[in-house]
């Protein structure tokens, strides 16, 4: 039976989920609620749960401060927060699980399903790349599971992605590559569009690494890992304009 924790400053909300996971998810044992980040710090060491649903903002500080306490957690987190967008898209860049307030019933129990009994290798590792992102407000890192297992790339040294059908393939700075089943669109959206750009319809770059533009065959951009990008048509006098204005920075 998983054991679970719920935090959270409001009672009707702790009473929605705890009538949410009575209805939803029976192999669910809650093992404490707390309302501050003191009172839950108590209660993560002395009940050891298995995941721990956990609100953002408090009113002696916030779920981070929490997380701040526990440099190598034994739990899952499950975030919820109603509105906090940098928080939201940390939680994204790191493959961490959250959920909007009002809670999704469905979203709910889809989420715990995927609370393991034994922390995941590499989880404490994604928590620490979460609050350093949430304490410098700055998205440097993302988290992406790959063929080989978890990976840990800086977007600076992120080339290109490419996409085929539903799979995405990072190419490295270094020459690595990782294949993510995930479609391209998913990281279009995520990764900071002042920094990486849509040259074709398979391919996104970061405009760091472009290192020259050639007319051949309709333009192409020739990165620095040697690969030679096609440029969409109808991309081609954006993606100038762009380059003209990091040129003349």
């Amino acid at each position: 039976m998983k054991r679970i924790a719920i935090i959270d400053d409001e009672p009707d909300a702790r009473q929605a989920l705890r009538t949410l996971l009575a209805t939803l998810c029976p192999d669910v044992e809650i093992c404490g609620e707390a309302d501050s980040v003191q009172s839950a710090y108590a209660l993560l060491r002395q009940s050891q749960p298995h995941g721990v649903l956990l609100d953002i903002s408090m009113e002696d500080g916030t779920g981070f401060d929490l997380l701040d306490k526990f440099p190598r957690p034994s739990f899952q987190v499950i975030f919820t927060t109603a509105h906090d967008e940098f928080a939201i898209k940390a939680f994204r860049y790191h493959a961490l699980d959250y959920l909007l307030k009002p809670i999704n019933p469905v979203e709910l129990a889809q989420t715990i399903d995927r609370v393991k009994m034994v922390t995941p290798e590499g989880y404490p590792a994604r928590i620490g790349n979460l609050l350093e992102s949430v304490h410098t407000r700055r998205l440097d890192k993302i988290t992406l599971t790959s063929q080989e297992g978890m990976v840990f790339l800086r977007l600076d040294e992120i080339v290109r992605l490419e996409s085929e059908g539903s799979y995405t393939t990072f190419y490295m700075l270094n020459n690595d590559r990782h294949v993510i089943s995930h479609p391209m669109k998913y990281y279009e959206d995520l990764l900071p569009q002042d920094r990486f750009f849509k040259l074709h319809q398979s391919h996104l770059v970061n405009l760091s690494f472009v290192n020259k533009i050639l007319r051949e065959d309709g333009g192409y951009a020739l990165m620095e890992d040697g690969c030679k990008v096609p440029i969409a048509r109808r991309r081609k006098d954006e993606f100038l304009e762009v380059m003209r204005q990091r040129f003349s920075m």
